[in-house]
Formats: C-alpha cells, structure tokens, sequence
C-alpha cells in the first residue's frame, strides 16, 4: 500500500494555526505551511489525522470536528481538512520550529511550503461559508 497524507487546516475564532518548518526538515525549511503528515501502515485518512493532531500539537480531536476540503496531490495523495478545535485547547508544539494563528488574508500573503497555496482558495471559501 502506498503512503497517504492528510492535510490539516486547525481554526479558531476564525484563525488558522499554521506551523514554520524547523532547520532540520529536509524539505522546505522555515517555510511556513498548513500542517499534515503522512500514514503509518494500516491507517486510513481519518486515523491519519487524528494521530498527526495529536502528535504534533496534543489537541484533542473528534471526527465530527472536522470537515474533508479537497483532495490535494503534492507527490502524495492527500486529504485536506478543516477542524473546528475547541476554544479552551491549547495546542503545544511538539514538531517544527513555530507555530501562529493566521488570519486567512496573512495565509494568502505568505509562500507556502509543499505547494499549498492551491489550497488556500478553497480555505478561505469554506472559512467564510462555516464561521
């Protein structure tokens, strides 16, 4: 079975929290990019991304928090999602070297890492749809 991704867009009070790469990745460092991270054998999409947001931020995560987005290939085949994290969680940094909560228009003025800028058209109707 080949490797499958997730991609997850973290929002509150209408905020996406987006994480700058460290000095040690080997692909795009410092750049700054909507997190995700790639299956462990066996894991489907949805098991994906609820380890992926536990690991890296220690966020407490259920299915019904998230919304699927968009397929988005960027050598991998990933899914992209959309979660509402409850306004008392505080994410913790455990991978990359920052983290910020970014309004959609700072999202767009950056260059992201991975490619995501496609991405980022599709976020910013469904911000604008859900909250």
């Amino acid at each position: 079975m080949s490797k499958i991704g997730v991609i997850f867009a973290l929002v509150r009070d209408n905020k996406v929290l987006m994480q700058q790469r460290d000095a040690h990745s080997k692909t795009y460092p410092f750049s700054w990019c909507i997190p995700g991270g790639g299956s462990d054998d066996g894991e489907d999409y949805t098991d994906t991304l609820i380890r992926e947001v536990t690991e890296e931020y220690s966020i407490d995560l259920t299915l019904d928090q998230c919304s699927f987005l968009m397929d988005y290939d960027n050598g991998r085949a990933n899914k992209v999602y959309v979660c509402r994290i409850n306004p008392n969680q505080e994410p913790i940094l455990h991978e990359g070297l920052a983290m910020k909560w970014m309004s959609i228009e700072e999202v767009e003025a950056l260059e992201l890492g991975f490619n995501q800028k496609g991405i980022v058209p599709v976020l910013k109707k469904a911000l604008a749809a859900v909250f």
